[in-house]
């Protein structure tokens, strides 16, 4: 059996790593849709340098999804499929929360608790997309990024692999799996900078 979203081998509907994936991403949409709210007004651009355009004294994205109107609409609209499906309350008759914040931990508690239901259906791929997307754009919005790793080609002769390096701690060392050469992040930083 495949994975309904990679597509993966898998002894469930699911994947571990999709299903956990989910969860991380209906957790943090809350979190992230409050933190956008910090970002409202604009900043640099992603070198540090000031824009050439000129700004209209708001970061557009930050707002958009601070007010969680997009972000509402797809998380209704899911909810709704799945209240139809399992005849559930249906959202017209629910009480309505005070808050916008409120409203979107309210739904992703909802999609959280019906997702084992969610991801065996046949369009859970469809959500599991819009909610990766919608977390995509979250963190955008929040300025909460995560640092790739970074990568420097193995140094020794014949090896063609790369080595993954913390860039934090020079001091560290650091082993190429291919070839299992080791050198110290700084050792490896300064060879592949005198290496054309």
């Amino acid at each position: 059996m495949n994975c309904n979203i990679c597509q993966r081998p898998t002894e469930t509907i699911t994947c571990r790593g999709c299903h956990k994936a989910i969860i991380v991403y209906l957790t943090n949409i809350p979190n992230l849709q409050m933190l956008a709210a910090d970002h409202i007004a604009p900043g640099r651009s992603g070198s540090g340098a000031a824009s050439a355009e000129r700004s209209i004294g708001v970061n557009v994205n930050a707002l958009d999804y601070s007010m969680a109107i997009e972000l509402l609409a797809i998380l209704h609209s899911w909810e709704s499929e799945i209240r139809s499906a399992r005849q559930l309350t249906p959202p017209a008759l629910l009480k309505k929360e005070p808050t916008t914040d409120a409203e979107v931990q309210a739904t992703c508690d909802f999609h959280l608790a019906h997702l084992d239901w969610t991801m065996g259906q046949e369009w859970a791929g469809d959500f599991y997309n819009e909610v990766k997307e919608l977390h995509s754009k979250g963190m955008a919005a929040a300025k909460q990024f995560v640092e790739q790793p970074r990568r420097i080609p193995c140094p020794t002769d014949d090896c063609h692999k790369f080595v993954v390096i913390d860039a934090e701690n020079l001091m560290d060392d650091v082993t190429c799996f291919g070839c299992k050469q080791s050198w110290t992040v700084l050792r490896l930083v300064a060879l592949a900078m005198s290496n054309p």
